[in-house]
């Protein structure tokens, strides 16, 4: 990926490397090892994951050459721009390379990467939020995804269902996403799952579910994808791999993370709640 200016950020952080102080440095090190979606966020959510303050990252932002945070990250979204093949793209250039090593290796190694990459950048503040609303027994919870995701937001919703209930489950179907939104108010929770290529009927319907009040918690890829705009809330993993199709693996996780989170959130009524669940499965089964 390449700057206007012509060099990568990325590389000029490998030639800054020796002009650092150290709170640069641990700033430096943090953006290379989340690139770069460490620079996607706000300043303050940059600082957080670096474990510096905003001066230290706005320093290392001059030195590596822009005049402010906005230039820098105008920069770092055109090269991530730029640098989003599609799958005929990735199939042809993996076509073109040597497989000098185990493939699962690779790809379990990648995998894993976008994980740990993921969890060192999100913030804990907006996670805790999420899952605190989550956990609200008093709002409705609706979720919708796009084409892949509208998966993930399945598996999610089925574990809030059995966890708290009042939970709407995805419609696969956009023309009935008009008659959610009908309904729609300031007691919902809606999560939306929407990753590269973004659908802009999803971005349409975060927009109106705001609209109408809701609070929306975007899943995603990007904290600069669409949709965010419109969402109080905005939970990016990395989906990045080698090969011809991205991965859902961190964006799953964060998924898991937070059914984890309002379990806790949930207790002592989860338990209480499970206990009832399986009174009524055994008179379902006849065992009464």
């Amino acid at each position: 990926m390449t700057t206007e200016q012509g060099d990568s950020i990325l590389a000029r952080l490998a030639a800054l490397s020796e002009d650092l102080t150290p709170r640069e440095a641990r700033a430096a090190g943090h953006l290379a090892a989340t690139y770069p979606m460490a620079g996607l966020g706000s300043i303050g959510a940059f600082a957080r994951g670096a474990g510096v303050s905003p001066q230290s990252v706005l320093r290392l932002v001059a030195k590596l050459g822009f005049p402010g945070y906005g230039a820098f990250q105008a920069a770092l979204k055109h090269e991530v721009a730029m640098d989003l093949p599609s799958p005929l793209d990735r199939l042809t250039a993996m076509s073109k390379g040597a497989r000098v090593h185990d493939f699962l290796d690779r790809f379990a190694s990648r995998a894993a990467e976008n994980v740990a990459s993921t969890f060192a950048q999100l913030s804990r503040a907006d996670f805790e939020k999420a899952a605190r609303l989550l956990a609200d027994p008093k709002r409705r919870l609706q979720l919708v995804g796009g084409r892949f995701t509208q998966t993930l937001a399945h598996l999610m919703a089925l574990h809030l269902d059995i966890i708290r209930g009042n939970v709407l489950r995805p419609d696969a179907q956009a023309l009935a996403w008009a008659d959610r939104l009908a309904d729609i108010g300031r007691q919902d929770v809606v999560i939306v799952y929407d990753i590269r290529r973004y659908q802009p009927d999803l971005v349409r319907f975060a927009a109106i579910a705001a609209e109408q009040g809701a609070e929306v918690i975007l899943m995603t890829d990007s904290l600069t994808a669409p949709a965010a705009a419109h969402a109080r809330l905005t939970l990016a993993a990395e989906i990045g791999m080698e090969g011809t199709w991205d991965s859902a693996a961190a964006l799953l996780t964060i998924g898991e993370a937070l059914i984890a989170r309002v379990s806790e959130l949930a207790q002592p009524r989860l338990k209480t709640r499970l206990a009832r669940i399986e009174v009524l499965r055994a008179r379902l089964r006849g065992d009464d």
